[in-house]
């Protein structure tokens, strides 16, 4: 499959920040990439990773930005026309204006940006906006009649200037055929992941968007396990054991060989681990298994049985139970929330299905 290159516009006045977010989702979307794919990675080599981005100016034009050579490779791609118009997205951030009068201004006289833009989409290029970057693409006739988000604060505007554009501020990300738009600044990340999700499907997009947004449940459960996990073991015999522990999740448990490791006797490894850690060995064990667990269940495609095994359970409904006691939810539930199997999360237009952020 050919990369998708996200060509990065870079306008007089815009909001730096939204470029750079959209750097860092192309950078968070190959590293999920690489997660999933070590074997095609290895063989192949950081040309087989799924995404790259360049900036360029409002003529198409290759810029290079000093300040960000350290992390242009392997993600960014500065060659001409190595791909087809239909593996490319154009990105158009939105712009620091202070009054509306001064966005208009900017957004009728922007020739070379309307050239840009329509030549690009006629094509078959992906034109994606945020905020009041919708403007430019409303200009250059690109909306008529099509579904499209801007900026709550600047809807009226829109609507008054460009009454052929069927305004939609109730989702996050709107798609309408090869455009993508969001009002907000801060759902910068979730338009370039909606594009990642048209590329390489809902397993990538999804865990990329559960990876950097803030999930209650997701935080709260590893709120609860965290300070078990991150206990610091003064003690020499404690040490050992967890040491010994942590080495390999899948064997199965026996105290005598947990006391054996750290030279104590059963009974004292006991008395150890609940003075310093406030459980026995096996309940530090079965932490460490369903913290495992659940990295296996959102980066991973092993089924169930699988994951039991490699966690070191020879009985699934133990194990089901255990998993469901510490996280409140079945193993099924959890991965069908934090990674691959999730309900799709963005909108398309003439689509019955749809995420509401709200």
């Amino acid at each position: 499959m050919l990369p998708l290159r996200f060509d990065l516009l870079y306008l007089q006045g815009c909001l730096p920040g939204a470029m750079l977010t959209s750097i860092d989702a192309v950078m968070a979307g190959n590293t999920l990439w690489s997660l999933r794919n070590p074997e095609q990675l290895s063989r192949i080599g950081k040309s087989a990773l799924p995404f790259r981005w360049r900036i360029i100016d409002i003529y198409g034009k290759p810029l290079h930005l000093s300040g960000l050579s350290d992390v242009m490779a392997p993600d960014a791609d500065n060659t001409d026309d190595y791909l087809p118009a239909r593996q490319t997205v154009l990105v158009v951030p939105g712009l620091h204006m202070a009054t509306i009068y001064d966005l208009e201004k900017r957004v009728k006289t922007g020739a070379a940006e309307k050239a840009l833009l329509q030549t690009r989409y006629q094509t078959g290029a992906i034109i994606a906006a945020s905020y009041n970057g919708t403007g430019f693409l409303a200009e250059a006739g690109l909306l008529d009649h099509k579904q499209a988000a801007i900026s709550w604060m600047i809807s009226g505007w829109l609507s008054d200037n460009y009454p052929q554009v069927l305004l939609n501020l109730r989702h996050e990300v709107v798609v309408d055929g090869n455009i993508f738009t969001t009002g907000a600044l801060a759902s910068n990340y979730r338009l370039i992941y909606e594009i990642m999700r048209l590329h390489s499907g809902d397993a990538l997009a999804n865990s990329a968007i559960d990876a950097t947004y803030y999930r209650e449940e997701r935080y709260k459960i590893s709120a609860d396990m965290n300070p078990v996990l991150s206990t610091k073991a003064r003690d020499g015999i404690v040490f050992k054991a967890r040491t010994w522990l942590e080495a390999d999740l899948s064997r199965s448990y026996d105290l005598q060989e947990v006391a054996n490791a750290a030279a104590v006797s059963p009974r004292t490894i006991n008395r150890y681990f609940n003075e310093v850690l406030g459980m026995s060995p096996l309940s530090y064990l079965q932490t460490l298994r369903i913290q495992r667990a659940k990295q296996l269940l959102e980066i991973s495609m092993l089924d169930i049985n699988a994951i039991v095994e490699q966690c070191g359970y020879r009985n699934s409904s133990s194990f089901c139970r255990l998993f469901k006691r510490e996280t409140r939810m079945s193993p099924l539930q959890f991965r069908r929330r934090f990674s691959f199997r999730v309900e799709k999360r963005w909108w398309r237009a003439g689509d019955a299905t749809f995420y509401d952020t709200n």
